[in-house]
């Protein structure tokens, strides 16, 4: 757990970065479809690619609630660089948390270079799903062939890393999945196509394609199941609803910071009931995102400070909820962004505005519902609800 003067300096290091070098790029990352070089370089360099990276690898071994708080101030600016930051910390969670001291090496890698890591989970005819895989690991002279396609890997092209799901062998079923550490020198790794999407432009989510062989000792985990449980699935639901929180607050804030400019000026009076509860609205989407962040974050790090056992992970109602945090994250964030739209009219809401730029802000977080689907997420809450042995009550519990 990192302790308060730290934590404290990376809140503000990020502040900074975000103010200053996100809020400068933003808009022509979003223009020029983008890798965000400005601001991850200066994550970079501020050595907050190693944020979940342990103290002992010379990283800040971070805790859920900072990287939440930190995810939120980047997407302030410029969401495409909070998720690519919070997609990589996952990984670099994932590493930590799981893999063996023959990746060691890796983890030094990010704290020292600043490599980032990315994840490779969706395949055609499947989408995302953490705990299915089609293609097959095949052995090979005492290694291990990766060969597989991917429609969507955010930031693939500028990635050092990739952790890749895989079957874990021809004679296997789908949900006997393994992850597999690759880097770019194992063999052909190749960009097969063009990111050219509405939004998010900026994570560069290009698809791409695989046919490496590796070690043995790649694979990261007893479990690719047990890996996804502790951590890859709660680190992705809590950092994107954290950076898509981030999108929304930075935008609603910048609109009442415009409307106090101009009621100071008396060029508009906010005697409107209609819009005033417009705007009410709009701050209980945003509180309760956070509650919900705050609620997940802290049964997490909880979670972790104890060593929880897989079955802890595995509770039921545990699961719904961070479930429902990503479902009503993800709604709740393109909620705000599409009222202030609606409320900031055709001239100033839907062009794009150097002062107000919620036409971007929109866009990007239209992708929110569909980064793994909103749908399939309430498919399986509500099968779990079903076999849910306390539903609701769990939450008054100490």
């Amino acid at each position: 757990m990192t302790n308060t003067l730290v934590t404290n300096h990376m809140i503000e290091v990020t502040q900074s970065i975000s103010q200053n070098v996100l809020k400068r790029w933003a808009a022509d990352v979003d223009a020029k479809n983008r890798f965000p070089r400005e601001g991850i370089d200066a994550l970079r360099e501020e050595g907050l690619l190693g944020f979940f990276v342990p103290s002992k690898f010379g990283g800040q071994g971070g805790d859920f609630k900072t990287y939440c708080h930190i995810a939120a101030i980047l997407g302030a600016e410029c969401l495409s660089t909070a998720l690519i930051w919070s997609i990589h910390c996952q990984q670099v969670a994932v590493l930590s948390d799981h893999a063996a001291k023959e990746q060691s090496d890796v983890l030094t890698a990010i704290v020292q270079k600043g490599c980032l890591i990315a994840g490779v989970t969706t395949e055609y005819g499947k989408g995302g799903d953490l705990l299915t895989a089609q293609a097959p690991l095949i052995s090979e002279n005492g290694h291990l062939r990766v060969c597989r396609s991917a429609p969507i890997v955010s930031y693939g092209a500028e990635a050092d890393f990739f952790l890749i799901t895989m079957r874990s062998g021809e004679d296997k079923l789908p949900n006997d999945v393994s992850l597999v550490l690759v880097t770019p020198d194992d063999g052909q790794i190749t960009v097969a196509g063009e990111w050219n999407a509405m939004g998010m432009r900026g994570t560069c989510s290009v698809p791409m394609k695989f046919d490496v062989v590796v070690d043995c000792s790649r694979v990261i985990g007893k479990s690719a199941r047990q890996v996804a449980l502790q951590t890859m699935i709660p680190a992705g639901h809590l950092g994107w609803t954290a950076a898509w929180f981030g999108a929304a607050k930075g935008a609603f804030k910048c609109f009442v910071g415009q409307l106090r400019i101009l009621e100071g000026r008396g060029k508009r009076k906010l005697n409107s009931d209609l819009f005033i509860s417009r705007l009410a609205n709009m701050r209980i989407s945003l509180d309760l995102i956070e509650a919900m962040l705050y609620q997940a974050t802290d049964r997490i790090d909880k979670l972790r400070q104890n060593s929880a056992s897989l079955k802890h992970y595995e509770d039921v109602t545990y699961n719904i909820a961070l479930n429902n945090l990503k479902v009503a994250g993800s709604r709740l964030a393109f909620s705000v962004a599409d009222e202030l739209v609606e409320l900031s009219g055709l001239s100033r809401g839907y062009l794009k505005d150097k002062t107000l730029p919620f036409e971007r802000v929109f866009r990007d977080l239209r992708s929110a519902t569909l980064m793994y689907s909103n749908d399939r997420l309430l498919e399986a809450n509500g099968k779990l609800i079903l076999v849910e042995n306390s539903p609701i009550s769990s939450i008054w519990q100490h």
